[in-house]
């Protein structure tokens, strides 16, 4: 079975998408709806599954989600229903102690690499999860960061699973044209 770090793009689509959420479509950037409720369906079988959703133990990764929505929000009910369920998986982080906003320690490379200090605890969240003996994967809708890192991610055993993977490949090409 795999488990999943959830990048906080997926809650924010998913939320937009859902019917009783305050978020709206025109609050995330996927605007054709087809491929929104894609992750609104992804995110719907995962609180159903008996996947984990693995985060850290200091709740940075909860932190971030409840900096971009509250507790009306689709996706952060996700997060709530899955503590409910005994379904979060915690792995310890090592911080950055030169950077006060909660940025992970990862190996120079992979520090390279991931330029984006949010993302690199999702990063040694996967790692350690991973490490663990724990399948994961990291889960992303719409952040274009995800595909210029495939390459070195992969090589250390990140794999990221893109929900929309034409869009977001389209959208990354489209940034690199400029």
């Amino acid at each position: 079975m795999t488990n999943h770090v959830i990048d906080t793009n997926v809650l924010i689509v998913a939320s937009g998408e859902h019917a009783d959420s305050p978020f709206l479509s025109s609050d995330h950037p996927v605007e054709n709806p087809e491929l929104a409720d894609i992750v609104l369906q992804w995110l719907s079988m995962f609180i159903d599954s008996n996947k984990l959703l693995v985060v850290d133990t200091n709740g940075a990764i909860y932190k971030e989600y409840c900096n971009k929505l509250s507790d009306q929000n689709y996706g952060r009910r996700a997060y709530i229903d899955k503590h409910d369920k005994g379904q979060i998986y915690y792995v310890d982080l090592a911080w950055d102690d030169m950077d006060p906003d909660w940025t992970a320690k990862l190996s120079e490379e992979l520090k390279a690499i991931v330029h984006d200090r949010s993302d690199r605890k999702m990063v040694a969240a996967c790692i350690n999860a991973n490490s663990e003996n724990h399948q994961t994967t990291i889960v992303n809708a719409c952040d274009t960061d995800w595909i210029g890192w495939e390459e070195g991610l992969q090589g250390a055993g990140v794999i990221v699973e893109q929900l929309i993977d034409e869009w977001v490949r389209a959208k990354w090409a489209e940034k690199q044209l400029n």
